[in-house]
């Protein structure tokens, strides 16, 4: 090779060792889009456009959100495989993203296809129940439901939702029955719950504590990990004796898996800082969720796989299948 030709293939050389340093210290360069797997107004959405915004001013860039709701989330995470791993399309992703795998076929691996970028919040439920039920705690539900079988039914949102697996893991974890009355959403369920028809409701922390505070519903346990202020006498589920019987319902951004790592680290660093917001905090904590400990991308990683083969499971065992 004579020296211009080497002096030209060490220059390219030299130019592709400096692009991806260059790309992510230039990044992001144009408005990343968020992706929200759920419709507009929802809980998810409400996650994701309270970090969008202050995350707009640490970036330098817009931040789109846009929802793209069906398949059971898998329509917004598909896209999110398929886009290009240059840190420009984001997900925000649920515990459905390890748990519609198992109930349908999907076009993606949900771990091997994604890089997890930022924990972000994990959302509250209350284990509550209609007044006519003759308990107080959560234990007395397990109780009544071993000595009355077929008489406890409960609000079902959706297969494979936090709320269905958490009342199924309970279900497990204690041995007693509970029949599980599927619903599309919390609203088309909430009428029979508060009439009646329904004894038992796993329900966003805000929306627990209004029907409870209106003394329309009973509270027994809160899924979290500490107790709610709006519910300062619930116990936790924990507390009350039956912490290996809860699940996490968690929100985590993820980008496509090869993604620059130096992206991923911006980006992660981003979302740390727009964490860090009081009013972040306290919108998430309107929308009843509350801000864990930070992890980093790998320890997201690795609680992904814990929680796909968990819930695999539990899918598998309880025979859950899709309402689709």
């Amino acid at each position: 090779m004579n020296k211009i030709n080497r002096r030209t293939a060490l220059g390219a050389v030299a130019a592709l060792a400096i692009a991806p340093r260059a790309s992510a210290q230039t990044w992001p360069d144009k408005p990343p889009h968020f992706l929200v797997p759920y419709p507009g107004g929802g809980i998810v959405d409400i996650v994701a456009r309270t970090l969008a915004e202050p995350m707009q001013g640490i970036l330098g860039q817009t931040v789109v959100v846009e929802p793209k709701p069906g398949g059971n989330s898998t329509i917004a995470t598909a896209l999110v495989a398929q886009a290009p791993a240059d840190g420009n399309t984001w997900l925000m992703a649920t515990i459905s993203h390890v748990v519609a795998p198992h109930l349908q076929k999907v076009s993606y691996d949900p771990i091997a296809d994604f890089q997890p970028a930022a924990f972000i919040a994990v959302a509250t439920s209350v284990a509550t129940v209609h007044p006519s039920v003759p308990v107080k705690t959560l234990k007395e539900l397990v109780d009544y439901g071993k000595a009355n079988p077929g008489k406890l039914h409960y609000l079902n949102p959706g297969n494979g939702s936090s709320i269905h697996l958490s009342a199924e893991l309970l279900k497990s974890y204690a041995k007693f029955d509970m029949v599980s009355v599927p619903y599309k959403g919390i609203p088309p369920g909430m009428p029979d719950l508060l009439e009646g028809r329904l004894q038992v409701g796993l329900l966003p922390g805000p929306l627990a504590h209004q029907h409870v505070q209106a003394g329309k519903l009973r509270a027994l346990a809160v899924l979290a990990e500490k107790r709610l202020p709006q519910l300062p006498d619930v116990p936790t589920f924990a507390e009350a004796g039956f912490g290996d019987a809860q699940v996490t319902s968690w929100y985590v951004i993820a980008v496509r898996a090869g993604t620059p790592p130096a992206i991923v680290a911006r980006l992660h660093g981003a979302a740390m800082k727009a964490l860090q917001s009081p009013e972040t905090q306290a919108r998430l904590a309107k929308a009843g969720c509350y801000v864990p400990a930070a992890r980093s991308p790998a320890e997201v990683l690795t609680m992904w796989k814990a929680d796909y083969a968990r819930y695999g499971k539990l899918v598998k065992d309880a025979g859950i299948t899709s309402q689709s």
